[in-house]
């Protein structure tokens, strides 16, 4: 008995540590985010703090599930069917009806092709950028995506959810699109098969070399052009100056919290353990679970960081301009 209570001091000596370091980190970031929003016009900002404040409040309210037209526009685009939508205005204007109906046919099937990828996929959309621990040498304190891709284990099913940046969802390019949910799937099956080989933690240079793995492996598949590529490297740029800016460790946990809330309306996506493995899984996952009030907690710590930040800076410069 003894043993088994060293053991769990230990765990909470190290989870308490882990709590205040991720703290500290927040409030590191909460500086360069605040940089960033005193450059937006006041109006802009506090329509960030307003997000900011309501998603505090009901954080499965962070994520909403996506349009029919927007899922299967997702679900062309990963079938292959970039621009086939302008491919088949073009047959239309040149060809008969015949040669538009084999056209539409074509976009059918790769439709089918990418709603069968994405059948047991929860697919959410946000206005927040999320930001997470720097694995890259040239970020600073933090490196920011328009893309999560997580899996979570709710009443007793396991579901697989990809959420997008809203407004990257509406100005990213098809082929952009493609490139970012073909690196998504392929980052999940390397965490995947790394779970299943027991590798539940890795080092942010690893982290960062799996990225890149799929990164490259992503533009092979799609073949996007490195102008694009670039492009859409300045669109996430853009965005992540302008738009609400949340830690992953938050994010996660609003997507927890919107499947429970919405479990009847998208229980058909997720399913049972399939295996010992995923079995031995759901212990891991009621772990995360734990965490979620620490999550909520440090965000709101963050978010109080910021608007002490921003608005204090306001207040210097008035009193000294």
């Amino acid at each position: 008995m003894e043993g088994i209570r060293d053991l769990e001091e230990q765990e909470e000596l190290r989870r308490r540590q882990f709590e205040r370091e991720y703290l500290a980190w927040l409030k590191f970031s909460a500086r360069e985010i605040a940089e960033s929003l005193r450059r937006l016009g006041a109006e802009r900002r506090e329509e960030i703090f307003a997000f900011y404040e309501m998603v505090l409040r009901e954080p499965e309210k962070m994520h909403s599930p996506l349009s029919t037209d927007e899922r299967k526009r997702l679900e062309r685009i990963l079938g292959g069917g970039v621009r086939a939508g302008a491919e088949v205005a073009g047959v239309a204007e040149v060809a008969g009806v015949a040669e538009v109906d084999a056209a539409e046919a074509v976009e059918e099937r790769v439709s089918m092709r990418g709603a069968e990828r994405l059948r047991s996929v929860v697919l959410l959309k946000t206005p927040a950028v999320v930001f997470a621990h720097a694995i890259f040498p040239a970020s600073s304190f933090f490196d920011v995506g328009v893309a999560m891709h997580r899996r979570f284990f709710v009443g007793g099913r396991w579901f697989a959810v990809i959420s997008l940046n809203a407004s990257y969802l509406e100005i990213a390019s098809d082929a952009m699109l493609r490139y970012l949910l073909e690196h998504e799937l392929i980052q999940g099956e390397m965490y995947e098969e790394l779970a299943r080989m027991n590798v539940r933690h890795l080092s942010p240079e690893l982290k960062g070399a799996y990225h890149e793995a799929a990164r490259l492996e992503a533009i092979r598949r799609t073949r996007i052009s490195e102008e694009e590529v670039r492009s859409e490297e300045e669109i996430i740029r853009e965005l992540s100056l302008k738009e609400p800016l949340v830690p992953t460790g938050f994010a996660a946990s609003s997507i927890y919290l919107h499947l429970l809330r919405n479990y009847e309306a998208l229980k058909h996506f997720g399913w049972e353990s399939r295996d010992n493995m995923e079995r031995e899984w759901e212990r891991l996952s009621h772990e995360f679970a734990s965490w979620i009030e620490f999550s909520v907690h440090s965000f709101g710590v963050f978010v109080s960081e910021l608007k002490r930040l921003v608005r204090s800076a306001g207040e210097f410069s008035v009193e000294f301009v």
